[in-house]
């Protein structure tokens, strides 16, 4: 220790006092006592420290919010993994250092990159997992918990959430021979967002829940609960109880559970012995006998005041669908409770749901611990039709999709959009990435699969729309029978399997509905679109823009200049340089892709589209081919951004310092097949950030 901060000494010599202070106390940031021979950053680390950080980070007024001026030699390792995870995203990204300074060679970068990184994992092993805020369940989870509780045959209420209506079962496509299991060649597919299938009748929703930063509606802290709220729960319980279609043909456990018993039989035994059975599925766990007794003493009452046997067990269980213990998730107060918690994160987390029979069990005996254990449960649930909802929910948020049905075009501009009222063309766009999700993921393709496939899937409606064939007229001897025909097309479509033979389409980035969601009513967006791949494909959102940027004054723009010109007036103003030098490239390498999605070589002006740019400051390219190509090498910056979503969304928190050591371990792992994500999702599960539940201020664990 002492040989580096003479090394550091030496370096500074000639720097102001207080610049020797900073390079001492990052030093020790870096150092660490823990840090091991191997470890030291040696000669690199100090020089690259002294020669390009502190003439930014050294000063009152440093940059990005890091001044080691005032980072104190004694900082919380909370504090120091913070900037060490900040230090790693800069290099990597090739942010730092900032335009105007030499970049750092690659063998520098990478060996700056790799001793962070190792020092990042020593100063992580002494933080302790943050606890977790309890876990109500969202919308999408109510409904599938109910559903498997009572088995029932349908959803509770309509759900517009879900973008994707599968019409074949190719999610359990059978493997070949020897190879992973293949979709086929054409398959049944329809959105009802707009129009969502109907549920239980007498049945109404509660109101959609609130999306965390990145577009997720299972992060705890935003899943609170009001009083009006818990109200409103208890009438949702009654409601499909009393439904009249909660009946014997659509209720899988009418017999079992809601059905009268037989003539003779004990009844109050009977009751107590349904009850304790439907009370551990519902709760995720034992029961305890006061509990029990409880619910048992409430339907015995029913029962005494003349209420028939089902309806008696109806109330019942509308009591239990409205405990905190059901709208609640297991969470750990001790280590005894971890594997349920641990049971309950992983069924929510894969199948939107509560564990099964078979998954409580295991996590009662404990078993669930073992990672053989771990691992084959996560193969049987990977092959269940409940991962259904693992597809139906991560992929449309982590992509934003729903904003796709937002999208509204100026109807003078985008015709062919608006065909038939209530059925835009935005509900065949979306369905192709998400079919290209569920294809990637069930034949375990590599990740980068998703920005530029070999194969996906299209509609005879979407390969004429990026052909930028016209829709047919309208005027026809019988309207109402060509708007019905042509609604029944948009919304129920066979998709085929085409390879990707025109590389400016297919793909998550280059497809119409991101196009369209990240456009206006008569122009494209490129400050929309630069975010959507900052957030969505590399994890790094930018900040909010400040309050004082002076707004983008259209009306007044010279029509003659492309959007980039009157983006370059723009970023002038020394509040929007910084997040435009970021996001602009990104932007305008998607100006090839028109409001809607359609290819153009020119604007209307006739001026042609520059779509060049460079990505992270080393990848240069010209239009969406030579960006797709830059991404590609990216693409372990990609599976990195993919990962943390993945993690994120399994979580349902947001991530700390710590959980990029589980993220480092999980690509490690999965890099020689290409990180599938599958393996990506076996990965997230054995992960330490998934298997604990941090620990409570008594030392507990949670």
């Amino acid at each position: 220790m002492a040989d580096i901060l003479n090394h550091d000494r030496a370096l500074l010599r000639g720097r102001s006092a207080v610049g020797g202070t900073i390079a001492i106390a990052l030093t020790l940031l870096l150092a660490g006592p823990q840090s091991g021979p191997g470890a030291e950053p040696g000669p690199i680390l100090p020089a690259l420290v002294a020669g390009k950080c502190l003439g930014c980070h050294g000063d009152g007024d440093a940059s990005g919010g890091i001044n080691f001026e005032s980072l104190p030699t004694d900082a919380s390792i909370g504090e120091q993994a913070r900037l060490l995870g900040r230090a790693i995203d800069a290099i990597d990204s090739g942010a730092m250092p900032p335009d105007g300074e030499p970049s750092l060679d690659a063998a520098t970068r990478s060996e700056a990159i790799r001793w962070l990184q190792h020092r990042l994992g020593e100063v992580a092993q002494g933080i302790t997992t943050p606890p977790l805020p309890l876990q109500r369940l969202n919308r999408f989870l109510y409904n599938n918990t109910v559903r498997d509780l009572f088995r029932l045959s349908r959803d509770l209420f309509p759900l517009p959430e879900k973008l994707l209506t599968r019409y074949d079962p190719y999610l359990l496509a059978p493997p070949g021979p020897s190879s992973p299991p293949r979709l086929p060649d054409v398959v049944r597919v329809a959105s009802h967002a707009l129009e969502p299938l109907p549920g239980l009748e007498g049945v109404k929703p509660y109101p959609k829940d609130l999306r965390a930063e990145h577009g997720f509606d299972n992060q705890a802290d935003e899943l609170t609960l009001s009083p009006l709220l818990l109200d409103a729960f208890l009438r949702l319980a009654h409601s499909i109880v009393e439904s009249p279609d909660f009946n014997p043909d659509t209720v899988g456990i009418w017999g079992e559970f809601f059905a009268a018993p037989a003539e003779g039989s004990d009844r109050e035994a009977e009751v107590r012995r349904r009850l304790h059975r439907f009370l551990r599925a519902a709760f995720r766990g034992p029961v305890e006998t006061e509990t029990v007794d409880r619910y048992a003493a409430f339907a015995l009452s029913k029962l005494e005041r003349g209420l028939p046997f089902p309806e008696a067990m109806k109330k019942t269980a509308a009591a239990a669908l409205s405990s905190p213990r059901f709208l609640y998730r297991v969470t750990a107060t001790g280590h005894e409770d971890v594997p349920l918690a641990l049971a309950s994160r992983l069924s929510a987390f894969l199948w939107g749901s509560c564990p099964d029979e078979e998954l409580l069990g295991l996590a009662e005996r404990g078993a669930i611990l073992h990672p053989d254990v771990l691992d084959r449960t996560v193969t049987r649930m990977l092959a269940d039709p409940r991962i259904e909802r693992f597809l139906d929910a991560f992929p449309t948020q982590w992509m934003q999709l729903e904003n796709a049905l937002a999208a509204t075009p100026d109807p003078t501009l985008a015709r062919d959009f608006h065909l038939v009222p209530g059925a835009p063309a935005s509900v065949q766009m979306i369905l192709e990435p998400l079919l290209l999700f569920d294809a990637v993921f069930v034949e375990e393709r590599a990740l980068a699969e998703l920005i530029a496939p070999t194969e996906h899937y299209q509609s005879d409606f979407l390969r004429s729309w990026y052909q930028g064939i016209p829709a047919p007229p309208t005027e026809t001897a019988d309207r109402a029978v060509h708007d019905d025909t042509l609604r029944r097309q948009l919304r129920f479509r066979e998709f085929r399997r085409v390879p990707c033979d025109d590389p400016r389409f297919g793909g998550i980035v280059t497809n119409a509905a991101v196009a369209s969601m990240t456009s206006g009513p008569k122009r494209t967006h490129p400050v929309a679109r630069g975010v959507w791949i900052v957030d969505v494909i590399f994890n790094d959102p930018p900040a909010p823009p400040p309050a004082d940027v002076p707004p983008l004054a259209e009306d007044q723009a010279d029509p003659s200049l492309t959007i980039r010109e009157h983006f370059a007036a723009h970023r002038e103003h020394p509040s929007c340089a910084g997040c435009h030098t970021k996001l602009d490239p990104l932007g305008f390498a998607l100006e090839n892709y028109d409001i809607t999605g359609r290819w153009r070589d020119r604007y209307s002006s006739g001026r042609d589209v520059d779509a060049s740019g460079t990505l992270f400051r080393k990848h240069p390219f010209e239009g969406a081919v030579g960006f797709k190509g830059a991404m590609l090498a990216e693409r372990e910056r990609f599976a990195r951004a993919f990962t943390c979503h993945l993690l994120r969304f399994a979580l349902g928190r947001e991530l700390v310092p710590a959980d990029r050591v589980s993220v480092d371990g999980i690509l490690r792992q999965t890099a020689p097949q290409g990180h599938p994500i599958k393996a990506l999702v076996r990965g997230v599960v054995h992960s330490e950030s998934f298997r604990e539940f941090g620990q409570s201020p008594d030392g507990k664990a949670r």
